[in-house]
């Protein structure tokens, strides 16, 4: 059994490369800065008997011995491999600091490496660079003293400089020490497939800001240059495979695609735009005179750091170890532009939220082509859809009591466009957004419970008409709406053009929103808005993408919502159950419905389901129990 030392385990990469190692047989030793901190993020990411089972070393890469205690450092020894992978991401970083991060970091590095190989023998050193250095495995230099390279790409980054620099360092310590040595490349990483959750905002998160608030009206370099791109799991199964080798050779890979494979910049900003509901840059621009305006001011202006430029390249790259690599492990290709849009809503939502809790406890995960949030469980899943100016997220409180009461588990879904959803790449309608539910709810085993929410319940009605009987136990729709509002003749006015419509919302505020909501009936009383419940929904309004989507849902709302016949499963269809709160001044049930499908009604307004998520839990998991207990008695 091995033992690997990971340097920067809990990073972006690291926290995935970690999570495929916890089933294997390694005991797994973390370098971190604080242990409280990693443990927590290891329960977040693990079981508990996996997180329990990875020793934590507390210790700092910038300093002698890595910082440890000695009796870390002696754990530390006892390491078969080593990954580095340490260091903060951050393409504005200063010399001194970049200087203790990198060079002085693989120093420290090289110290233990070479004290393992001495006295037991070191499997393999695996050193995380970046797929700009210019060093490989034919030009190492071992005269060269990497603290006196003081013209070393002298016009560069420093973060890029020492980045390299540490790599020269850590390639001419293996050869000295003679010890195994695999230098993996990586280009700019995105999250991991096929969710593209993307907790680090400081690479491709960038130009996304840029583009969605209309900074990067050109394309740097045009259609000859590109931004390669690895997904974060495919970059860490070949790291897990190469720590698993039991007899390594020593080589550079550069995890990246051809050139000709990945999108160029061109395609990439059409994608980021269309993604976000903007128009996408048109004309091209050198990106050294793009560099130069960013150095000359506009990078204050724009928020566009000149060295995050360093990243676009006209270059191609050696792809023959990686390909040989892939192979050998029996892997895909490295394409990411699946992935792209579910990355480019989650980056889009991270920036707009940027520094907002997650919800607690919930996984976000891929359905069909949504973002959902889940909660695991046993037996066939909820899967609840949320209406207009909603997301995933506002069902969050109300899920975990679902679970708590069933025992089973949830699928939150976000819309498209909605929450950390793609948007639809055409004009929205009601058949468009119940398609893209529909796909959703094609992954769930049959049996699961749909259950959607305001205008979410329409398209959810419209998504289960379109399922075969079978795969759905039951619908439940809370506020269906079955008709146009009958209040905010303004509002009606302004949505017939959904680019007014949009536009209205971006300049919400608050207590606007407030009011409004309180006069409709949405909530019974100001108690019952749960806090920053309207701040968080003017917030993501701030998003052009989620703003488009709201505006085509309220174009659909006003002007071209089915009638409620095409809507509605009739007796005989899925079983269906609407729950109704009695308090909404804006929607009533017309009187068909009423007569011929099960309704309940109760003593709320509109977002009942925010605002009572443990009466609505009751109800849901009510009716669930019946249906169950009937089944029973007539088998």
């Amino acid at each position: 059994m091995s033992t690997v030392l990971i340097i920067g385990g809990t990073g972006f990469i690291g926290k995935e490369m970690v999570k495929q190692l916890a089933g294997g047989q390694e005991t797994l030793l973390l370098l971190v800065r604080s242990q409280e901190k990693a443990r927590s993020a290891l329960h977040e990411l693990l079981p508990a008997e996996e997180a329990d089972r990875v020793r934590l070393l507390k210790g700092d890469l910038t300093e002698p011995a890595l910082g440890m205690e000695a009796s870390d450092y002696e754990q530390a020894l006892a390491s078969d491999v080593i990954v580095h992978a340490g260091g903060t991401m951050s393409v504005t970083m200063d010399r001194e600091t970049a200087k203790r991060m990198f060079v002085d970091g693989a120093r420290h590095v090289g110290e233990l490496a070479e004290r393992i190989h001495r006295e037991k023998g070191l499997r393999h050193l695996i050193h995380l660079v970046g797929y700009m250095s210019p060093f490989h495995d034919n030009n190492v230099d071992m005269e060269a003293d990497v603290y006196r390279m003081d013209e070393f790409m002298k016009r560069e980054p420093e973060y890029e400089r020492m980045k390299f620099l540490a790599d020269l360092y850590v390639r001419q310590q293996a050869a000295l020490c003679g010890y195994p040595l695999t230098v993996v490349n990586p280009s700019t990483v995105i999250g991991a497939k096929p969710a593209g959750v993307t907790e680090q905002t400081g690479g491709l998160g960038i130009l996304v800001d840029a583009v969605r608030r209309g900074w990067m009206p050109v394309v740097p370099g045009g259609v000859d240059h590109w931004i390669p791109f690895v997904a974060n799991d495919d970059m860490a199964r070949a790291i897990v495979y190469l720590i698993r080798q039991a007899n390594p050779d020593s080589g550079t890979v550069n995890m990246l695609e051809d050139k000709s494979a990945g999108p160029d910049m061109k395609e990439l900003l059409t994608v980021i735009a269309q993604a976000l509901k903007v128009k996408p840059p048109a004309v091209p621009m050198p990106v050294s005179w793009l560099r130069a305006l960013m150095k000359a001011g506009g990078g204050k202006l724009t928020g566009i750091p000149p060295e995050s430029l360093s990243f676009i390249t006209d270059r191609t790259f050696r792809t023959d170890e990686t390909k040989r690599l892939l192979k050998e492990m029996e892997a895909p290709s490295l394409g990411i532009r699946d992935v792209l849009p579910m990355v480019i809503a989650d980056l889009d939502h991270r920036l707009t939220h940027s520094g907002c809790p997650e919800p607690a406890g919930l996984r976000r995960e891929r359905k069909g082509d949504l973002a959902a949030l889940v909660l695991e469980g046993s037996g066939a899943p909820w899967i609840l859809v949320h209406g207009l100016l909603a997301s995933a997220d506002d069902f969050a409180p109300l899920a975990g009591l679902l679970h708590e009461r069933s025992g089973r588990p949830v699928w939150l879904l976000d819309l498209p466009g909605f929450g950390r959803s793609p948007a639809l790449p055409r004009h929205g309608t009601l058949d468009g957004y119940a398609a893209a539910v529909g796909a959703a709810l094609a992954a769930a085993p049959p049996g699961a419970t749909l259950v959607g929410h305001s205008l979410g319940a329409n398209v959810a009605a419209v998504a289960a008409l379109a399922m075969p009987q079978h795969r759905l136990e039951r619908l439940i729709l809370l506020q269906p709406v079955l008709h146009p509002p009958r209040r905010r003749r303004l509002l009606r006015l302004l949505s017939a053009s959904p680019l007014a419509a949009k536009r209205l919302l971006r300049g919400l505020t608050a207590g606007a929103l407030e009011r409004a909501q309180l006069q409709d009936g949405a909530f019974a009383d100001a108690g019952e808005l749960p806090s920053g419940y309207a701040e968080r929904i003017v917030r993501s309004l701030k998003s052009p993408r989620i703003a488009a989507a709201n505006a085509e849902l309220l174009h659909l709302l006003h002007h071209r919502l089915p009638e409620w016949t095409q809507q509605v499963p009739q007796p005989g269809d899925t079983p269906a159950c609407i729950i109704w709160g009695g308090k909404d001044q804006v929607y009533s049930i017309p009187q068909r419905i009423a007569e011929t499908h099960n309704v309940r009604v109760v003593p709320y307004g509109h977002q009942f389901p925010v605002s009572h998520p443990a009466a609505t839990a009751e109800l849901l998991s009510g009716l669930s129990q019946r249906d169950s207990h009937l089944e029973a008695a007539s088998s």
